[in-house]
């Protein structure tokens, strides 16, 4: 009875280790073709491409609106393929499922549609049209396509009653796409499609996070070994770092030296209010804000304000200077280590300007203050000024 147990739960596996296992000799192939289009030499990008646990573009040459693109990957995979439009920002895009299988892509071009195509067509992939399913499908089954299609057209004509109406509608729609979403996760659990959707979805408490993250260790081994599990347990460490450091929570102590050598620590300033600023002297939009701290400085440190600045630089010249330019007369502190300045890191910062503004108990009460919001919140704090 165990054997036969055993062959039953590997012969359940079989759909997952024969991608896996064959995910390396197997290979797809896309043969795309966009009607109407210019005929000239114009490259074609193929992006987001899981191959050798890292995400890889192609391109090739599109020669009278038909291309090819042929490679492998690791495991299915949303990819974008693209083709980059004179006087135009962003580029001519088109989402599909990418899988090792024989894929077939045709468009129309139309510089009038939203992304240059339409009549968008994909088969072949398996994956594709089960993430078609879900999305468009639940969008169908609940009615919400043509409440969508009907809002467009009465917002042409102007039409605020009907707008109203169909607004009113979508509200009703949309607990139903949402259980149809809901129903299909539930009814393809091991889908790599559920999985993305997964993805899309990182919850932002800790409770939340506990229960997606439980969820996800009962999905099929082969499916949390993928690249794309892999990306979602990071996000659910990143989003449990975040947490951290979010308003409510207590403050993570750190030490770095100031202009002079002498090492200063957060915890310093306990028991005073400290508005704790991440910037650099090469940040154009952190030199902007600056004369805001100022301001916010000079009005409320008589109340009891204090300010402390972290520079990301790694040149301690242009630090000083910028320092001396922008007359600012509170502690600074740096390693010089530039974007590894370590309590940079404690803070999980990716992008400057960015502070939190801790109470006297040492906890974080307020995060990404800037211009009027940072008076304003001050002002909450501290009473508004005479």
């Amino acid at each position: 009875m165990k054997v036969k147990l055993i062959i039953i739960q590997a012969l359940l596996l079989l759909p997952f280790w024969g991608f896996t296992q064959k995910g390396k000799k197997e290979s797809y192939i896309i043969q795309g073709k966009i009607d109407s289009i210019q005929k000239c030499k114009q490259y074609v990008y193929l992006s987001s491409i899981v191959r050798d646990q890292e995400l890889q573009t192609d391109s090739v040459l599109m020669k009278d609106g038909k291309f090819t693109f042929r490679g492998r990957v690791d495991e299915p995979c949303m990819v974008n393929v693209y083709i980059n439009v004179a006087g135009r920002k962003y580029p001519a895009s088109m989402k599909l499922f990418l899988e090792n299988a024989k894929i077939n892509l045709s468009a129309t071009w139309d510089k009038s549609a939203r992304e240059y195509v339409k009549n968008l067509k994909i088969t072949g992939s398996k994956v594709h049209d089960e993430n078609e399913d879900l999305f468009e499908g639940a969008m169908k089954r609940s009615g919400r396509d043509k409440i969508r299609e009907a809002y467009i057209e009465a917002e042409k004509r102007r039409d605020t009653a009907q707008m109203r109406a169909l607004t009113s509608a979508n509200k009703n729609a949309l607990e139903l796409y949402t259980k149809d979403i809901n129903d299909w996760i539930a009814a393809n659990p091991n889908s790599f499609v559920t999985l993305r959707y997964k993805s899309m979805i990182i919850p932002p408490d800790e409770a939340g996070l506990d229960k997606f993250e439980a969820e996800l260790d009962l999905m099929d081994p082969v499916l949390r070994s993928s690249f794309l599990a892999k990306t979602i347990y990071a996000d659910i460490n990143e989003q449990r770092s975040r947490l951290k450091i979010a308003p409510g929570a207590m403050a993570i102590d750190f030490e770095q030296p100031d202009k002079d050598g002498k090492v200063v620590r957060l915890s310093d300033y306990k028991g005073k209010y400290v508005f704790v600023d991440f910037w650099a002297s090469w940040c154009v939009p952190c030199r902007a804000e600056n004369p805001h701290v100022v301001k916010a400085y000079n009005d409320f440190h008589k109340k009891g304000l204090e300010v402390l600045s972290v520079s990301v630089d790694d040149k301690r010249e242009a630090w000083l200077k910028a320092v001396e330019q922008d007359g600012l007369p509170w502690t600074q502190v740096s390693d010089l280590k530039g974007w590894n300045n370590s309590a940079s890191q404690s803070y999980l910062i990716k992008a400057i300007p960015a502070n939190f503004l801790i109470d006297p108990s040492g906890k974080i009460i307020a995060s990404g203050l800037r211009g009027e919001h940072l008076h304003k919140e001050l002002e909450r704090v501290f009473g508004k000024l005479n």
